[in-house]
């Protein structure tokens, strides 16, 4: 049976609603560099497995593992963040990246996508493809992590 591919017109249209939300999961799961290639893979994956990928249940969650299987697999130590030229950089605590670092992944997804993308647990949620709950403890055990590395206290 012949791969199906899209039409040039759908799939653009899907890549530019899937590869933001998709970029930025990766990013913050395996680091700027890394989680940069492994989108590109997955939209490649994507095209290449089109009749796979529209047929998932939430495609952007399929192509989210697929990536972080791929990434995986070619594992090698970069960066979380990449280093960039800024003429006036954002005011960032110096600790956040080695802190971050620390983090499990899931935690690291968890605090990235929600407190620096805005990302609802829900969201998050779907896109791994686990239960809101999950994400949530996640989220609050990386806060917690953090803020006791960078030695902040939450004022009630």
């Amino acid at each position: 049976m012949a791969k199906q591919h899209p039409s040039r017109d759908e799939f653009v249209g899907f890549a530019r609603e899937v590869e933001p939300r998709l970029r930025r999961a990766l990013v913050a799961a395996c680091g700027t560099q890394r989680g940069l290639d492994a989108t590109e893979d997955a939209l490649v994956y994507a095209w290449e497995n089109w009749d796979k990928v529209q047929t998932a249940r939430n495609p952007a969650g399929y192509l989210y593992r697929v990536a972080q299987r791929r990434a995986m697999r070619h594992r090698k130590t970069l960066p979380l963040l990449r280093e960039t030229a800024v003429v006036d950089p954002p005011v960032i605590e110096p600790g956040l990246q080695p802190a971050l670092e620390h983090l499990s992944k899931s935690q690291r997804i968890a605090v990235v996508l929600i407190d620096g993308y805005a990302w609802t647990n829900h969201e998050v949620a779907d896109l791994l493809g686990v239960g809101r709950s999950t994400v949530q403890k996640h989220h609050e055990r990386g806060l917690a992590k953090l803020r006791r590395e960078l030695g902040v206290s939450v004022n009630a």
